[in-house]
């Protein structure tokens, strides 16, 4: 019986190797572009969510600043009014939301009247607020995504809302739509059920509503049943935006 013998490799003879040159000269067979495809996809789809999260955050939080500010100036607004905010104007009642922030504008509180409006929201302003001392053109219909509680002064409960975002109706307490998160409609809210909310105290944060999902949604209760805003007041009352 004969033994067949392989030949050892030598000093000078190396294994032979496919590059990658050779291998994109082959191409690729079907079944590794489907492996490169499923790869790509679920990876796209990891990220998508995560994107979305971030994008969300970000004007959630540009949507807090601007209510922080308006807050700021609020709080100017009382320093010069024996404590009171526009809602207790005499002179010239607010009717709406609009008409207390406007008296910021001729007070000198507030210079660009795009604090007022917010992310995703379907009330955009041109920051055209008109001549002095009046101001006419500032905060007309629809420039305007924010509403204020009555009744509160600079010495009321700091964890009093003072200012949110609108919600669909001006029933007590406010309720949103969390059907239309995250698009320019009115009263909507945030996707996972949130709405931001500035509170006496100067503090803002999104505020968790009871459901993510449906178009009449409060926030959340507590123990007791209540809400933030019931929690200040059982028949409260607020500034709507002017709408139209």
């Amino acid at each position: 019986m004969s033994l067949h013998h392989h030949k050892p490799i030598t000093k000078n003879q190396t294994p032979k190797l496919i590059t990658m040159k050779q291998m994109n000269n082959r191409g690729f067979t079907l079944i590794e572009l489907l492996v490169v495809i499923t790869i790509i996809a679920l990876i796209a789809g990891m990220a998508l969510p995560a994107m979305n999260n971030v994008t969300q955050n970000a004007r959630m939080t540009t949507a807090g600043n601007n209510a922080r500010q308006i807050v700021v100036s609020l709080k100017s607004y009382a320093g010069d009014n024996q404590g009171l905010y526009p809602d207790f104007n005499r002179k010239d009642p607010p009717q709406t939301s609009n008409d207390a922030f406007r008296l910021l504008i001729r007070g000198g509180m507030v210079e660009d009247e795009r604090i007022f409006t917010a992310p995703a929201s379907p009330y955009v302003n041109d920051n055209d607020v008109g001549e002095a001392p009046d101001y006419q053109s500032a905060l007309e219909p629809g420039e305007n995504h924010w509403c204020m509680t009555k009744g509160l002064s600079d010495s009321a409960s700091g964890n009093a809302p003072l200012v949110f975002e609108n919600p669909v109706s001006t029933s007590w307490p406010p309720t949103w739509n969390c059907d239309a998160a995250g698009q320019p409609k009115e009263g909507r809210a945030w996707k996972g059920g949130k709405i931001v909310i500035a509170l006496n105290d100067g503090s803002v944060s999104p505020q968790k509503l009871d459901s993510p999902k449906g178009d009449n949604v409060s926030l959340e209760t507590n123990e007791s049943g209540k809400d933030l805003f019931t929690q200040y007041s059982e028949q409260g009352e607020f500034l709507d935006i002017q709408r139209d």
